[in-house]
């Protein structure tokens, strides 16, 4: 009964970090996907999308029935007050898994705290993303196959369909699970072990590929085998599969890296004030204290690291799971977008539970005498990422993009009109926000007769960055932009980072 008072104040506490930090640093899919859901009129099949199929469905039924209960919200708001709840369920089944495995609330709280508090999920927990939420069932579908459970063969390959159906990538834990119940079969014989390892197989395959299946005839019309695997395969043309085994290393390093610590140190500087100065300075407390801990016990450390290591055949079973868990994601990751930290959240459980595995023997040694250093360093990564990562993105002035999406709100009135050449990042972010504007596609050769047809009406017109750069790139284009339009300093960020840039078209100077 206390442990379920404990686990609902830590999702209770969690959660209330989480809302109070919504981070104004979109991610930009997340933009797309709120965007989709807005504009959908009612369940349909744009809201489908291979990489993460039933995601956006399932935020629609949210949205919607935010809306039906009177409140007046955006669906970006939405998706990241679900997240901010999902994150803080999946801390507190991370706890119970933590319980089960190790015994003791003080590792299980440490880990978990480390978990709920590491930067990349601690930002999209935030944010609008399907990760959170794949993750969770991810989750679900270990508590099943824990070493010392019976095996639930249909309920392990039901949260697993569920996983992939809100983000494919789930589909890599399928070693883990199928590992995880030939060990809780293994008592049973060999037989049984395969039976059991079967019915999670034919049960994942019924759920996730009829419904995938069904979902791309939906989308497209057809019913074509290549055309299906095409489909979802289907990943961003700019990004992709790289072969440099250096970069792919680095990349992959420092992707992992920042999986538990992220954000920027020069917000400091650019947002400097009291706030941050006393965030900065709680680190730097915490820094003395884990490191003089760490050199004031270093040898003491060393022997009880050497003594639990001598004894990890005890978590022989977990870490065996854990690394079939994480082995398929790390090489496919190395290969694939090696550089986005965010697709490393579906192996950050497992990579915890390593840690806390030796974590644990060493707090169960005879003599051992904690020193909470563990302790220190969980709340070194909450207080550096609160520091530099959350705290400042939760601010839109340190989000750039964002506070130029806001203050079009005041430059553009309703039913201004924008013509783009291209979709991407950062107009999809001022369009969201400017929800009262009307986006038309155009292409310089085109853009005088879409101009005088729309030159008569009272609504201002508008040139964005991506058609703007292709006016630039050639003289007759550039001298077209001199005669034609005006390009105020307030609707621009251009710098080393960003490029985002809007013109406004003077009507008048075509009648000449």
């Amino acid at each position: 009964m206390l442990i379920r008072w404990f686990t609902l104040a830590l999702f209770v506490g969690v959660l209330i970090l989480y809302l109070l930090l919504l981070t104004r640093n979109y991610y930009w899919d997340g933009i797309f996907f709120a965007q989709t859901i807005e504009d959908a009129p009612r369940l349909n099949a744009s809201l489908l999308h291979p990489n993460h199929l039933f995601d956006s469905v399932l935020e629609y039924f949210i949205y919607r029935g935010v809306l039906m209960a009177g409140f007046n919200a955006r669906a970006l708001t939405v998706f990241q007050l679900s997240n901010c709840v999902f994150g803080a369920a999946a801390a507190c089944l991370f706890l119970r898994i933590c319980l089960d495995c190790f015994k003791s609330l003080y590792v299980s709280v440490t880990l978990t705290l480390l978990f709920a508090f590491s930067a990349t999920w601690w930002k999209f927990c935030t944010d609008a993303d399907s990760y959170i939420l794949a993750v969770l069932f991810l989750l679900v579908a270990t508590h099943f196959i824990l070493p010392h459970r019976k095996p639930r063969p249909f309920a392990v390959a039901g949260m697993h369909a569920l996983a992939v159906l809100v983000h494919q990538l789930s589909v890599f834990f399928f070693p883990a699970a199928v590992i995880g119940i030939i060990f809780q079969a293994r008592a049973n014989g060999t037989k049984r072990q395969l039976v059991q390892a079967i019915k999670y197989l034919v049960t994942v395959i019924l759920i996730t590929v009829p419904t995938y299946y069904y979902s791309y005839h939906l989308v497209t019309g057809r019913f074509s085998i290549r055309g299906f695997i095409s489909w979802i395969t289907y990943f961003s043309p700019e990004n992709g599969f790289t072969f440099n085994a250096w970069n792919n290393l680095i990349y992959s390093l420092r992707s992992q890296a920042r999986v538990f610590l992220g954000g920027r140190v020069a917000f400091v500087h650019e947002l400097w004030g009291p706030p941050i100065v006393i965030l900065t300075a709680v680190v730097i407390v915490i820094v003395a204290v884990f490191c003089f801990k760490l050199i004031r016990h270093f040898n003491e450390l060393k022997t009880e690291f050497a003594k639990a290591l001598s004894r990890y055949a005890h978590f022989r079973s977990l870490s065996t799971l854990c690394a079939v868990w994480i082995a398929p994601y790390a090489i496919f990751l190395f290969f694939f977008i090696p550089q986005n930290a965010f697709y490393r959240l579906f192996y950050l459980p497992p990579i915890i539970l390593l840690a806390g595995a030796l974590f644990s023997l060493c707090e169960s040694l005879p003599n051992h005498v904690r020193r909470y250093r563990a302790a220190a360093l969980t709340a070194l990564v909450f207080a550096a990422n609160l520091t530099f990562s959350a705290y400042p993105y939760a601010l839109v002035r340190a989000n750039p993009p964002t506070a130029l999406a806001l203050k079009m709100n005041s430059i553009w009135k309703p039913g201004t009109i924008v013509y783009f050449a291209a979709r991407n990042s950062d107009n999809a972010l001022v369009r969201y926000f400017n929800p009262a504007v009307t986006w038309y596609e155009a292409k310089p050769e085109t853009l005088d007769t879409q101009i005088r047809q729309t030159g008569a009406s009272a609504n201002p017109l508008w040139l964005d960055t991506t058609l703007i750069d292709l006016y630039e790139a050639t003289p007759e284009g550039q001298r077209w932009l001199e005669v034609h339009t005006v390009c105020p300093t307030e609707s621009e960020l251009v710098n080393r980072k960003y490029k985002i840039k809007f013109c406004e078209i003077q009507p008048a100077t075509f009648a000449r």
